[in-house]
């Protein structure tokens, strides 16, 4: 089995959060609020409580660690997926080739079906970080929940307990998180499916999946009603699409729609010089504009060599024809038809940068016409 070691510490610094507060209904307004039209409805059912859960608009401030804690067990996860997105009526993943991470901030609330009175209402914050690997079709879950700033009904350990649901689109096996467990106030809760996801790939194929996620949040007792009033994005939740192939070397998963970056140049600079002056002077594949798009058909990056690099140019003595946007890319001298630089530069750099760029494709898993970045800097 393939794992991740993850020390899951890092929820302490996200939402260590002051004690609870005491017993109000005075707290800003939530989606929840709108959930009393539906009570005396819901009393005539037999129920006799209501428990809502909405999104937060604007999570809490989020404390600073201690110097000790800091000091002993610095965040494990990387600093693009701990902090929040803006918007956190959305649901926003957030991506890199191999790792998609999402935070999220949610209220329950409490009623009283027959008062219509407010009897408690918590906060939930939930990480969850989803891990691939080039050479493997597995794929790790961590997901961390902790509740905290409980009023009323809801400051008890054992006020409300949850289970996290996940499914998995065809082609899928789906790891299970287990049965729902408590959530004590400023405890963080880690799962892990003990087994992880699996993609079943096709020989020489390739397959794109999601996996579905459902946060079923509940009160003990069989007298309450559950409302989700998230929006449809944020009920059950999917993860971004994931690809998996076996047309690279053995096989292995990736989010497409993350684009890597060719860099790691500094041994070649003469070949950086020419990347550096082929984009400034409009050609693609800087970060941040027009990428370039891997070539796979060979017999093409031959005909984009001959157009770019052809055998009459002369070649000074241990010196190569470099081309750029490269022979091995649909932006390709021939395959694009358009503008392209060429310059002479030292052999054993053009072969260097060739093998820099031929990693990128094995480790990033970079498929025909899958994009990239070249960063000479």
């Amino acid at each position: 089995m393939r794992t991740i070691t993850l020390l899951l510490l890092f929820m302490c610094a996200l939402v260590a959060a002051p004690g609870a507060a005491a017993a109000t209904t005075t707290k800003t307004a939530t989606g929840c609020d709108g959930i009393r039209d539906r009570l005396p409805s819901l009393a005539r059912q037999g129920k006799k409580k209501v428990l809502c859960v909405a999104p937060v608009a604007q999570p809490p401030p989020k404390p600073a660690l201690t110097t000790a804690s800091a000091a002993a067990t610095p965040p494990p996860l990387p600093a693009w997926c701990i902090d929040p997105p803006d918007d956190q009526t959305k649901s926003a993943w957030k991506t890199r080739r191999f790792a998609s991470c999402l935070i999220n901030y949610a209220t329950v609330s409490l009623y009283d079906t027959v008062t219509g009175s407010l009897l408690g209402r918590t906060t939930l914050n939930y990480i969850h970080y989803i891990a691939m690997f080039y050479d493997s079709l597995e794929l790790t879950d961590v997901f961390a929940i902790v509740r905290f700033n409980s009023e009323g009904a809801l400051t008890s350990d054992d006020a409300i307990n949850f289970r996290l649901a996940v499914s998995c689109s065809y082609g899928c096996t789906a790891g299970d998180f287990g049965p729902a467990i408590t959530l004590p106030e400023n405890s963080p809760q880690y799962l892990t499916p003990p087994i992880p996801h699996l993609v079943n790939v096709p020989a020489n194929g390739q397959r794109t999946i999601h996996t579905t996620y459902d946060l079923q949040v509940a009160h003990p007792g069989g007298d309450t009603e559950v409302v989700n009033v998230f929006p449809p994005e944020k009920g059950p939740y999917p993860s971004p699409d994931i690809r998996c192939d076996r047309i690279l070397s053995g096989a292995g998963c990736v989010i497409p729609t993350f684009f890597p970056t060719l860099d790691g140049l500094t041994e070649y600079p003469q070949v950086r010089a020419h990347i550096r002056t082929a984009q400034a002077g409009g050609l693609p594949g800087a970060p941040g504009t027009t990428p370039l798009h891997r070539l796979a058909d060979e017999a093409k990056a031959v005909k984009n060599r001959e157009i770019a690099c052809p055998d009459w140019r002369p070649r000074p003595t241990g010196y190569t024809c470099d081309e750029y946007p490269m022979a091995r890319t649909r932006e390709g001298a021939w395959t694009s038809g358009g503008a392209f630089s060429w310059a002479m530069v030292p052999k054993d750099e053009n072969e260097g940068a060739g093998g820099k760029y031929g990693a990128l494709v094995r480790y990033q898993r970079l498929l025909d016409w899958d994009a990239f970045w070249v960063d000479p800097n």
